[in-house]
């Protein structure tokens, strides 16, 4: 099952077909308990300026509800569940693709 962690896992090409789709105050609100590797590999897909906001976004937010981190996080799997069903982008799980 793809949790918000597996964004990592999604090749540049793809997290950034899923930034496009994102809404910024979600993807503040998800990022606030997401680990550093995870934060950087989304600002290192984004364009300067747009990093810059997120990153004012992030520390504008101050404390907020665990629950509502969550549930930004569940909004945003949502989009990459779409996403990947409509085979816009492709979740690389570990597993060898094997072509017939």
């Amino acid at each position: 099952m793809f949790t918000f962690d597996d964004l990592i896992l999604l090749d540049d090409r793809s997290l950034q077909r899923v930034l496009r789709e994102v809404d910024m105050r979600d993807l503040a609100l998800a990022l606030k308990a997401a680990r550093d590797e995870l934060k950087e590999k989304i600002f290192r897909n984004m364009s300067q300026r747009a990093a810059e906001l997120l990153r004012e976004e992030i520390s504008y937010l101050g404390p907020v509800r665990i629950r509502a981190v969550e549930e930004a996080q569940q909004r945003i799997v949502a989009i990459v569940r779409r996403l990947e069903e409509a085979e816009e982008i492709v979740i690389s799980r570990g597993e060898e693709a094997i072509l017939g």
